[in-house]
């Protein structure tokens, strides 16, 4: 539970401090004129009584109600028929009145005008004007007690509604910067769409054709400059990509300098020591497994020092013609029984997804080497893949061509179709493994196509090959069933892991269009109950944990103050008292 000062308002301590005050002049000025009653045990009596029930108002207002009435009312009761003491309760009718809400004043003032009335009788007998002026003595007291209490409030609900208003301005500063926000995304989409079918189209072309010419140059000084060549077309378009969508460059870089990278930023914040090494011939991966096997090392390298308590460890990369290994060791404590936390259990799933593999050995105080395997995609002058038959789809020849070309160079089947109708004539004729579709075609698009596909053939895979990432066009793609999503830029070994892995199977999705259709189609947000705000949920959640103001204020960066108004707003809201009744009713209503 919270303390009184969390919980009270200022003006509500002024109550309490005009109740002592009050209390205390009363047994000062009466003693003064009449000294015979006991002063100390009358004073300490009454002062504990007046200030009992306010301790016990944090936890419930029914308590405190209760609690004036018995003890306050009692002790007054006994004063009035012992000492002839009948004005001690008048401070109490005030404050009982200022806190008391609702359907509690029904019981609250009989009961006051019940006790004073008695307190009156015990004094002065039975007195018609003196029991007829204590009623209206109990009810000018208990009627400016509550408005009192309706002034407080009435401030507390302007200062809400102030704050509501500042709260909507924020809201209609934010629309406004979001309209000059989409304004801008729709113009950078529109010029976007120019580069896609100027600038991009032309390089992918140029790409296509110039890998086509590899098998017919002779000497090694014209394969150089071809690679040369074809390195800087890719880097030039890749720069346009990353302009469009605004692409993380390090996304880009080789597996080992990404693995590196990691590494050398794991070194800044531990003391630990890596050791890195690279073994074999570099080629490229596609990017899904850079990814995975970097969430590997990560992982790896956290629970040796986290769990291992590790000095040293030891990273390997090798390439090898028929995979890639990375092999992680460390000098930690070990383990004699390999338990998989959830962890490792996330690796071994993620390569398992790629018919990759992990394996763990490990022995207690002689540390754990972990590696994890996926095969490679390294093109090899035997390497042959004539049992996997493949439709491409496009309406511009030279990109069909040219990818027809380049396929046929990994020993593919490969088929051709320059629009959606063709597209349906060479599946029922050639019945294709791997249909790799373009989006923008005549007369049927890439879209309605796959559907069409999916319909008649659904063992047939669909890779959609587009020149950029586009959110739309992705999405609409997922939904009509495609199993890929590749540039028309990608490596050509890179694509051939796209068509391996569909064609077993798995998927094939960029991370970065993965990420953007996550952001654009996560759900929408539940309306949260009793119009509270998502802020004021969190001070709820937070009043639930039992923290003081000075706490949740610390918790959610933000001045105590304002964490008293938005407690003030929530009471204010669910039509409760306090922090007890407010997380109570929140509990049974369900929504905390």
């Amino acid at each position: 539970m919270n303390d009184i000062k969390n919980k009270l308002l200022w003006q509500e301590w002024g109550i309490i401090l005009i109740r002592i005050t009050w209390i205390v002049a009363i047994v000062t000025l009466t003693y003064q004129d009449n000294p015979n009653f006991p002063l100390e045990i009358v004073f300490i009596s009454t002062f504990l009584s007046y200030v009992i029930p306010v301790i016990l108002y944090k936890l419930q207002s029914e308590l405190y109600v209760v609690t004036e009435i018995i003890l306050v009312g009692g002790l007054s009761l006994y004063f009035a028929y012992t000492y002839h003491l009948a004005q001690f309760l008048s401070p109490a009718i005030l404050t009982l009145a200022f806190f008391c809400r609702g359907k509690v004043n029904f019981y609250a003032l009989p009961a006051m005008i019940i006790i004073y009335v008695l307190g009156v009788f015990f004094n002065f007998g039975f007195n018609r004007n003196k029991l007829l002026l204590s009623i209206f003595d109990v009810l000018f007291i208990y009627g400016v007690g509550h408005l009192l209490q309706r002034a407080v409030y009435s401030m507390d609900a302007i200062k809400q509604k102030l704050n509501l208003i500042k709260d909507k301005n924020a809201i209609l500063e934010q629309y406004s910067s979001q309209v000059e926000r989409i304004t801008l995304l729709e113009e950078r989409d529109r010029m976007a769409r120019e580069l896609y079918d100027t600038i991009g189209y032309k390089f992918t072309s140029v790409i296509l054709s110039m890998e086509t010419l590899r098998p017919h140059l002779t000497t090694q000084e014209g394969k150089e400059k071809l690679q040369e060549i074809l390195d800087i077309s890719r880097s030039a378009l890749d720069n346009i990509r990353r302009q469009v969508h605004e692409m993380d460059p390090q996304e880009e870089s080789n597996l080992d300098v990404s693995l590196l990278n990691l590494i050398e930023e794991f070194k800044s914040t531990t003391n630990v020591q890596v050791v890195f090494r690279t073994v074999g011939g570099y080629y490229p991966i596609a990017k899904k497994l850079k990814r995975i096997f970097c969430r590997c090392l990560q992982e790896a390298m956290t629970n040796a020092t986290r769990h291992g308590g590790a000095e040293t460890i030891q990273v390997l990369l090798q390439y090898h013609k028929n995979h890639v290994m990375l092999q992680i060791q460390d000098d930690g404590i070990g383990m004699e029984v390999i338990q998989e936390g959830f962890g490792l259990s996330g690796m071994r799933e993620r390569l398992s997804e790629y018919q990759g593999s992990l394996s763990i050995d490990s022995t207690k105080n002689a540390g754990t080497i972990i590696t994890c395997i996926i095969p490679g995609l390294h093109k090899e002058e035997s390497f042959v893949q004539d049992e996997i038959r493949i439709l491409i789809v496009d309406d511009q020849p030279i990109i069909s061509d040219s990818l027809e070309l380049l396929l046929r160079e990994y020993g593919f089947r490969v088929s051709v179709a320059n629009s959606g109708v063709q597209a349906l004539k060479q599946c029922e004729e050639k019945q294709p493994h791997v249909v790799l579709m373009d989006i923008q075609m005549p007369e049927m698009n890439g879209i309605t196509t796959t559907k069409e596909i999916k319909h008649r053939w659904p063992g047939t895979k669909v890779i959609m090959v587009t020149t950029f990432e586009e959110t739309s066009s992705a999405s609409e793609a997922i939904e009509a069933g495609v199993e890929g999503y590749v540039l028309k830029s990608v490596q050509p070994k890179e694509l051939v892991a796209a068509i391996q892995l569909v064609n077993s199977g798995g998927t094939m999705l960029s991370h970065d269009i993965a990420n953007r259709l996550f952001k654009e189609y996560s759900p929408i947000p539940k309306k949260l109950p009793y119009e509270l705000t998502p802020r004021e949920m969190d001070v709820l959640g937070c009043l639930k944990e039992g923290l003081r103001y000075k706490e949740i204020a610390a918790k959610l960066f933000l001045s105590e103050g304002t964490v008293r108004n938005y407690a003030s707003s929530i009471y204010m809201k669910l039509q409760v008292s306090g922090r007890g009744e407010a997380v109570k009713k929140a509990l049974d209503e369900a929504f905390l």
